[in-house]
């Protein structure tokens, strides 16, 4: 097996390492506040929204959890009664709901979560920015083929 073979073999064992721990760290949350692991999927999602400078939508969510509308209003709901999230109508199109993560949800998700992003800081500070770049650019292309392959096992699913 050629060098570049192996690296990418253990790149892949990585992020499915990765991807467990992160399962586990999701379980572990959502356990302790009595969550669904869905919702915190939800939160995770509502969350990044904002960060991105647009509050997520009720069918936007729908669409990004992959849920039935009903499905999403039980998730939505759940949350909202836990204090974490808050439905505001859009104030230029009342139909559209958008979700926010309230004062709350933020500082619980903060004492969780903190300490993932100041030790993710951490490791960013032993690579230079190109370095950071090239990884960067490597997990967008990660996320990118991921979702792409989400898409056609969803769609072959639907088809049988």
């Amino acid at each position: 097996m050629t060098t570049r073979n192996s690296t990418t073999l253990l790149i892949g064992d990585l992020l499915r390492e990765y991807g467990v721990l992160g399962l586990r760290i999701g379980e572990a949350f959502a356990g302790r506040h009595a969550m669904e692991h869905v919702d915190l999927r939800a939160l995770t999602i509502i969350s990044q929204a904002e960060r991105d400078g647009e509050p997520q939508t009720a069918r936007g969510l729908r669409e990004r959890l992959g849920l039935s509308s009903g499905g999403t209003t039980l998730v939505v709901d759940r949350l909202e009664r836990a204090g974490h999230v808050q439905r505001t109508r859009d104030p230029h199109d009342r139909r559209v709901v958008r979700l926010t993560i309230t004062p709350d949800g933020a500082a619980t998700g903060r004492r969780y979560f903190g300490g993932l992003a100041t030790g993710l800081a951490a490791v960013a500070d032993g690579f230079s920015d190109d370095e950071l770049d090239t990884v960067r650019r490597f997990l967008a292309g990660v996320v990118t083929m991921t979702g792409e392959h989400l898409a056609d096992i969803t769609a072959a699913d639907q088809r049988e």
